[in-house]
C-alpha cells in the first residue's frame, strides 16, 4: 500500500533537489564538478521514477528516499552557508569573531559539502542501476497499462439486510427522479449521488433502483458498474447485454453496437444506473451521452450516477445532485447492534461501550458494518479494547482499501504527497486552508513560479481533496466562506498508513536570523527577542508585548509584509501613543483582521489605554476589528469616528471596508463609537460595556439631508451585559422619518440588562425569529 505514497514523496523531493542543485550549489566555488554530476544523477533518477510502477518496488523507493533526504540535508547546509553571509553583514564585530569558533562552522565548509555530494552521487549511481533493472523486469512481466486498483464490481441484486436510517431518503430520491424526468424536456435527465467511500452510495442507489414507483415509471432498468476506466464502447456493450439478456455481444465495431442498442431501446423508457463513476473528462462524457441520446427514441429517461467526486457531477451536468451525509451516532449503533446481536436482546453492559464505538465510526456505514462484524461473539474486554484501540490491521483493512481508491485516483505525485502530509495534524484538528498551503509551500510540495502561483496551486489542491471527500468543511464564516477543514478519522488513518517518514522541521533557536522566513505559527506564546529582523514574514497570528528590549511592540514596526490575522495582546505594557505608533499598523495594508487586547483583570486607578489605542491606528483595508479589555472612558478619534488619518493626503478616510466589529469587556467605556455610517458593516458585537448608561444618537453617526440609510448592511447586532444601560435613543434628525435604520438586520440579541427602559421603535421587518 505505501509504495505509491513513497513514490509520490520521492518524485516531489527529487524534483525539488533538481531545481535547488542547478540554482544554488553551483554558487559555491569548488562544487561545480560534483554539482553538475548530482544534477545529472537526479535528472536520470526522475526519468526512472516516471516509469517506475507505484508499490511494486517499495524497497528500492525507500533506499532512494533515504539518499534523497541526505541530499536535501546537504542543501540545507548550503542554504545555511549562504544565509550566514547575509547575517554576518548585520552582526556586530564581536559576534563575527566568535562565530569563527562555532562548533557548526565546519559543517558548511565547501570541501565538506563536496565530499558529501560525492558520496551521494556514488549511492545514486548504485540505486539507479538497481531501479533500472526493476523497471525493465516489470515491463517484461506486464505489458499492459498500469491502472489503478479496480473496485469490486457491483450489481443491482446484492441484498444488504441492514439498511438503517435511509428509508425516507430513498423515497425522496425516487420522487426527485420521477418528477425530474417527467417534467424535463430532455431525452435523458441526469442525477448524481455524491459522497466519500464507505457511505453506502451503492446500497442507497440499489434501494432506489428496486423501489416500486421506479419500476412502474420506467420501461427498462439497467445497472452498469463503471469504476476508473470510462470507455464508452465498453459501457455500450454492458448496456446492450442488460437489454438483450445475452452473455456476450458478438459485434466489434462501434457502429454495429449502436445499431443494436437503437433496436433494443426502440419505444422504451429507461433508468440507467452508472455506479462508481470517476471520469472528469468532459469530451469523453459528451462522446458517451451524445451517442446514447442518438439511439434513444423516447423522452423522459433518466441516468443516475454514483461518485465520490463532486467534480464528476459537474462534468455530467446533473439536473439534481444529492450529497450523501454520514449517519447519526444512533444509527451507527443500530447497525452495530444488528450486525453483532441480530435480533437478540443486548446485554446492558455493552450499551455504553457500543455507543462510544459507534461515535468513532463518525457516521460511516461501512465502518459500522465492519466494526459490528469484528465485535460479534466478543467479550466485554474485547469490546473495551476496540473502543480504546479501534480495529486491528486485518479487521480495518477492508475500510482502508475502499477509502484508498480516492487516494489512488489523485493524478499528480505532488497531490498525493500533499494529502499524505495532512497526517501530521492530530485527528479531529481543524485545519486552516492558508496554514496548510503555507506548510506545503515550505516543504516544497507545490511546484510553480512564484509564491502567488504556489498559493493558487495550493488552493486548487484543497478543492481537489474536498471534491474527493478526502477533506471536509469544518467551519464557514457568516458569509459562507470556508474557514477551516477537517479530515475524517478513517481518512486520517489512511493518510497515516501511507505516510512517508518526513515531519516538520524544527525552527532554529536563533529565530531572528531566519531573515527569509515567511510564515510563523506559534499559538499565543512569547516569541524570542528580535523578531523585528524577520522582514520577510507574512504570517504572524499572535504577538504578545513583552517588557524587555527586543520583545516590545516596536518589533512589529518593520514587519510590513504581514497579512491576514494579527492579535496583539498585553497592550498594558505599552507606555504611550508614541511607543504604540512604532508598531506602524497603518503601514500594514494586508492585515484584514486585527485583535487588540489588554489584560481585563488588571486593577489600576488610571490607565493610558486611550493614548495607546490612538497610536494603533490601522490601515483602511481592515475588514474585522476586535478590541478587548480596553479601560479608557472614551475611544480615541480614529475608533470613535471610525475614520483614520491619511497623512500624505492630509485628510481623514472612513473605515468603509469593515464588515465585523467586536468590543468586549471595555468596562470603563462611557460612549459608543459612530458605527452607523459604515456602509459594509455586517456584524456588530458589544459585550461587557459595564459603565455605559445610554446609547445616544451619536451611535448612528452624522445624520443630515444626504443621509437616508443608517447601518445599511448590518445583519447581526449583539448587545450583552451592560447593567447600567437605561436608554437606547432613536435617530435625531429633522427628517428622521425619512431615514431607514437597520434595513437588513436579521439577528438581534439583547441580554443581561437590568435597567433598560427606553427602546427605539424601528421597523424590524427583516428579523428572523
Amino acid at each position: 500500500m505505501e509504495g505509491e505514497a513513497v513514490a509520490a514523496v520521492v518524485k516531489v523531493l527529487v524534483q525539488n533537489l533538481i531545481d535547488h542543485t542547478k540554482n544554488e550549489i553551483s554558487l559555491i566555488r569548488g562544487l561545480d564538478k560534483e554539482a553538475e554530476k548530482l544534477a545529472w544523477s537526479l535528472d536520470t533518477i526522475q526519468q526512472l521514477l516516471n516509469d517506475a510502477p507505484g508499490g511494486a518496488i517499495k524497497s528500492w523507493l525507500r533506499k532512494l528516499e533515504d539518499v534523497a533526504f541526505d541530499a536535501d540535508n546537504v542543501l540545507d547546509e548550503l542554504n545555511y552557508h549562504l544565509l550566514s553571509k547575509q547575517i554576518n553583514s548585520i552582526k556586530p564585530m564581536k559576534q563575527k569573531v566568535l562565530s569563527c569558533f562555532s562548533p557548526l562552522s565546519h559543517i558548511v565548509h565547501p570541501r565538506s559539502i563536496a565530499l558529501k555530494i560525492q558520496d551521494i552521487n556514488e549511492n545514486l549511481e548504485s540505486i539507479y542501476k538497481e531501479g533500472a533493472g526493476l523497471v525493465l523486469e516489470k515491463r517484461l512481466a506486464n505489458e499492459g497499462p498500469n491502472l489503478p486498483h479496480a473496485a469490486f464490481e457491483t450489481d443491482s441484486f446484492s441484498h444488504d439486510p441492514i439498511f438503517i436510517g435511509r428509508d425516507e431518503l430513498v423515497s425522496e430520491i425516487v420522487e426527485v427522479i420521477n418528477t425530474g424526468s417527467a417534467t424535463n424536456v430532455r431525452v435523458v435527465s441526469i442525477f448524481a449521488i455524491v459522497g466519500m467511500g464507505g457511505l453506502r452510495k451503492t446500497t442507497l442507489t440499489r434501494n432506489v433502483f428496486h423501489h416500486p414507483k421506479i419500476k412502474t415509471h420506467f420501461g427498462s432498468h439497467l445497472w452498469v458498474h463503471v469504476s476508473q476506466i470510462f470507455d464508452p464502447i465498453i459501457l455500450f456493450k454492458k448496456i446492450l447485454i442488460c437489454l438483450t439478456s445475452t452473455d456476450q455481444v458478438k459485434v466489434e465495431s462501434r457502429e454495429d453496437i449502436m445499431k443494436k442498442l437503437q433496436e433494443a431501446l426502440r419505444d422504451k423508457t429507461y433508468l440507467l444506473i452508472l455506479d462508481d463513476v470517476w471520469n472528469q473528462d468532459r469530451p469523453k462524457w459528451d462522446d458517451f451521452i451524445n451517442s446514447l441520446v442518438g439511439v434513444t427514441s423516447t423522452k423522459r429517461n433518466a441516468i443516475v450516477i454514483t461518485t465520490r467526486n463532486m467534480e464528476v457531477a459537474s462534468t455530467v451536468q446533473s439536473l439534481h445532485t444529492h450529497e450523501r451525509k454520514g449517519l447519526s451516532h444512533e444509527d451507527c449503533w443500530s447497525i452495530i447492534k444488528a450486525k453483532t446481536f441480530e435480533k437478540e436482546d443486548i446485554p446492558s453492559k455493552f450499551e455504553a461501550i457500543g455507543m462510544k464505538i459507534a461515535t468513532r465510526c463518525q457516521g460511516l456505514p461501512l465502518a459500522a458494518n465492519v466494526v459490528g462484524g469484528a465485535l460479534c461473539n466478543k467479550s466485554e474486554e474485547e469490546w473495551l479494547s476496540i473502543e480504546e484501540k479501534w480495529l486491528s490491521h486485518d479487521e480495518g483493512d477492508h475500510i482502508t482499501k475502499i477509502l484508498k481508491l480516492s487516494f489512488d485516483n489523485l493524478s499528480l505525485p505532488s497531490l498525493k504527497k500533499c494529502f499524505v502530509s495532512c497526517s501530521i495534524f492530530p485527528k479531529g484538528r481543524k485545519i486552516k486552508s492558508q496554514e496548510l498551503i503555507e506548510y506545503w509551500m515550505a516543504e516544497g510540495f507545490l511546484v510553480a513560479n512564484g509564491s502567488s502561483e504556489m498559493e493558487y496551486l495550493g488552493d486548487k489542491f484543497m478543492k481537489v481533496f474536498l471534491q474527493n471527500s478526502l477533506l471536509q468543511v469544518a467551519e464557514r464564516d457568516d458569509y459562507g466562506n470556508v474557514e477551516s477543514y477537517v479530515m475524517h478519522d478513517l481518512v486520517h488513518d489512511l493518510a497515516c498508513s501511507i505516510s512517508g517518514t518526513r515531519k516538520l522541521k524544527e525552527l532554529p533557536s536563533s529565530l531572528k536570523y531566519l531573515v527569509n522566513l515567511r510564515h510563523l505559527y506559534i499559538k499565543k506564546s512569547s516569541l524570542p527577542a528580535g523578531i523585528g529582523s524577520l522582514t520577510s514574514l507574512r504570517t504572524l497570528e499572535y504577538f504578545i508585548v513583552g517588557a524587555m528590549n527586543g520583545c516590545k511592540i516596536e518589533e512589529l514596526g518593520s514587519l510590513n509584509s504581514l497579512k491576514g490575522t494579527l492579535e496583539i495582546s498585553n497592550l498594558e505594557r505599552v507606555e504611550n501613543k508614541e511607543e504604540a505608533e512604532q508598531a506602524r499598523l497603518s503601514n500594514k495594508s494586508k492585515i484584514f483582521k486585527l485583535r487588540l487586547t489588554w489584560n481585563m483583570h488588571r486593577e489600576v486607578e488610571t490607565t493610558n489605554d486611550e493614548n495607546v489605542l490612538e497610536g494603533l491606528q490601522p490601515d483602511s483595508n481592515m475588514k474585522r476589528l476586535e478590541i478587548e479589555g480596553f479601560k479608557g472612558k472614551r475611544f480615541p478619534s480614529w475608533t470613535g469616528n471610525m475614520v483614520i488619518e491619511n497623512v500624505s493626503q492630509g485628510c481623514w478616510v472612513p473605515l468603509n471596508k469593515l464588515i465585523e466589529i467586536k468590543l468586549s469587556n471595555c468596562s470603563e467605556c462611557e460612549e459608543i463609537p459612530l458605527f452607523g455610517q459604515l456602509r459594509n458593516l455586517k456584524s456588530l458585537w458589544l459585550e461587557g460595556l459595564k459603565n455605559l448608561k445610554e446609547i445616544n444618537s451619536s451611535f448612528y453617526g452624522l445624520v443630515n439631508e444626504e443621509t437616508r440609510i443608517i447601518f445599511p448592511a448590518l445583519e447581526r447586532l449583539v448587545l450583552v451585559e451592560m447593567p447600567k444601560l437605561t436608554e437606547w435613543a432613536k435617530v435625531e434628525s429633522p427628517s428622521a422619518s425619512d431615514v431607514k435604520v437597520f434595513p437588513n438586520l436579521q439577528h438581534l440579541e439583547i441580554s443581561k440588562y437590568k435597567q433598560l427602559m427606553s427602546f427605539p421603535n424601528y421597523s424590524w421587518s427583516c428579523l428572523k425569529i
